[in-house]
């Protein structure tokens, strides 16, 4: 082989190596999302390829994640604005681009595996440049399972906050806390499950912590307290008749139009007017080391605007439960709770004269049962449209629960009725009964062969402290009777029934109380026993409800009871009542054969 050829060899070979050893170009999270993220269909209404512009304001949030000058990144945002993607656009681009050890966590385990099956496996299958880097949760690959899925040079790992042992083992250097206002305050005994995963990082320089959610109520809100310590920054557009730059506001939308008015001209545009300009992130305190983004609905292009005012409208007629769920979810902001103390003497002065047993716009009835060691204390209330409520009757059982007289009165109670002025007759549609006590067998045992009644037994369900539980909070079977058991996340219950009992004006969620029928003085006493305070455990604020007094019952049975038109969940706008009982026919008496 001569010198020519030589040099020749060499070059190519030159070529070849530059070729298939040169690191990869040097992309942005977006640009690699642009490039080469799939949208599913079962998790996306738009399937296909990504486009970060449509979104544009997501194009720095996702680019952020790459920025070595910042180590933190804090999203706090309402619904409908694409946070889940951004936390999918930062594992796609670390498993294909840029390999490491991950971390993303839920509030809950079981919320974990949802999202690995429901968001991370489609994309991981209709992404390209994806699907070959990590193998099948179906294949013999056991470093693909549910909560974990291994790539070259990494993994992704997935974990609850209530959960302590998937929060403190191996080091990860990317750390995604999705919804961390849902965290509990410790994870077991282990402590603040955020604080323990933030440690994770520590070994690696180049960490990034991205901490997602909608926020919760004002004073416990991890999210809000986090963006407090950032950037603060909001996404501005130009006004499209003076130029100004500003964030769209609420207060400066017009139900009429549903337009937005400049806050410096005072021109009014559409959202589309708006949403055609091109925005800015502009930050409060650009001087912080953690870099911080608020969204609201009103920068989605997945809702429009006349949506919003409308939901805002239901909202408002709801009541303040339905006002907190929209501040959060719209506005992406906190929910300032009222902290006092319900006052029992008004709510005593409140109660009314009824014509009958049940008010005309009452709809359906349900009941409620505390089982104390010498007594059953039961609430009967009539609901009506709007979940407006009527106290119908309180009532008292008094004896020795180890006996079954006093269990066959409260069976004769529960199956009693209950009319309107013009007899219409109501039964009692659904009970709840509390199953907590020192009888819980005795509950099971009578509640068992009456779920065909709705009867129900229930039960408080332990929460970590912090961690947010619904009303109603799953069902199992007990065993060995398989009675129907109910968990309730009480809290939620507790500030339902605290924000209902605030309304002053009749409808929707308002509470009328009769005069008499067990509605004394002691019963407004026990219905005003608790009120919310905020804590805090370890630095981590959360809030409680503390007993003022030692009597609570009435407060538990109205929880009890909203929890039982909820497993109903009935058409309020129909009228549940009894229909009347079947006349039996007489007999026809005929002769006997043979007999003239």
């Amino acid at each position: 082989m001569g010198a020519s050829e030589n040099r020749d060899t060499f070059s190519l070979f030159k070529r070849i190596a530059k070729e298939t050893m040169a690191p990869p170009p040097d992309l942005t999270v977006s640009e690699w999302a642009d490039s080469y993220r799939r949208l599913s269909s079962e998790s996306s209404a738009e399937p296909g390829q990504w486009r970060t512009d449509r979104a544009p304001y997501q194009r720095e949030i996702l680019d952020s994640i790459t920025d070595p000058n910042y180590e933190d990144i804090v999203i706090m945002a309402s619904a409908q604005v694409g946070k889940s993607e951004i936390v999918l656009n930062a594992v796609g681009y670390h498993i294909d681009f840029d390999p490491a050890p991950i971390l993303i966590i839920q509030p809950t385990e079981q919320k974990a595996k949802d999202f690995s099956k429901e968001r991370l496996a489609p994309m991981l299958r209709d992404s390209p440049a994806l699907r070959n880097k990590v193998a099948d949760s179906k294949s013999r690959d056991g470093g693909n399972t549910t909560l974990q899925k291994s790539f070259p040079g990494g993994y992704v790992a997935l974990g609850g906050a209530n959960a302590p042992s998937g929060l403190a083992s191996r080091p990860i250097r990317i750390l995604l806390a999705d919804e961390i206002d849902r965290f509990p305050v410790s994870a077991g005994s282990e402590g603040d499950p955020l604080d323990l995963a933030e440690k994770r990082t520590n070994n690696f320089y180049n960490r990034k912590k991205i901490k997602v959610s909608t926020p919760t109520n004002k004073g416990s809100s991890r999210i809000e307290a986090e963006f407090n310590l950032s950037t603060k920054e909001y996404y501005h557009l130009p006004c499209p008749s003076c130029g100004v730059y500003q964030p769209l506001k609420w207060a400066q939308i017009s139900f009429e139009s549903e337009c937005h008015a400049c806050r410096e001209c005072g021109a009014i545009h559409n959202e589309y007017e708006w949403k055609d300009q091109k925005g800015k992130w502009v930050a409060e305190q650009p001087d912080s080391s953690i870099r911080g983004f608020h969204l609201n609905e009103l920068l989605s292009p997945w809702r429009k605007w006349k949506e919003i005012i409308a939901a805002f409208k239901k909202a408002k007629i709801k009541g303040p439960e339905a006002m907190k769920v929209w501040v959060n979810t719209s506005l992406g902001e906190s929910w300032e709770e009222e902290g006092e103390q319900l006052d029992d003497t008004d709510l005593f002065n409140r109660r009314e004269v009824y014509e009958s047993d049940i008010p005309e716009d009452v709809k359906i009835l349900t009941a409620a049962v505390d089982v104390q060691d010498d007594r059953f204390e039961i609430e009967v209330i009539g609901w009506g449209a709007g979940k407006e409520s009527w106290g119908i009757e309180y009532h008292q059982i008094y004896g020795d629960l180890k006996q079954q007289k006093v269990w066959d009165e409260l069976d004769e109670y529960l199956s009693r009725t209950w009319e309107k002025e013009d007899g219409r007759k109501f039964g009692i549609a659904c009970t709840c009964m509390d199953s907590g006590g020192h009888f819980t067998h005795e509950v099971y045992k009578f509640t068992r062969p009456r779920e065909a009644r709705r009867i129900y037994a229930i039960k408080g369900k332990s929460v970590q402290q912090g961690e947010y539980v619904p009303l109603i909070a799953g069902y199992s079977r007990v065993k060995p009777s398989k009675t129907l058991l109910v968990n309730l996340g009480v809290n939620d219950g507790k500030s339902r029934v605290m924000s209902n009992l605030q309304l002053t004006n009749f409808g929707p969620n308002y509470c009328h109380f009769p005069n008499g029928r067990g509605y004394g003085p002691k019963y407004f006493e026990g219905l005003t026993a608790e009120r919310l305070e905020t804590r805090y455990t370890k630095g981590v604020p959360h809030q409680v409800w503390k007993k003022v007094r030692a009597r609570n019952e009435p407060l538990d049975l109205r929880v009890y009871n909203t929890a039982a038109l909820e497993i109903l969940n009935p058409n309020l706008e129909k009228e549940y009542v009894l229909p009347p009982p079947k006349k039996r026919r007489k007999k026809r008496r005929t002769a006997s054969k043979g007999v003239q």
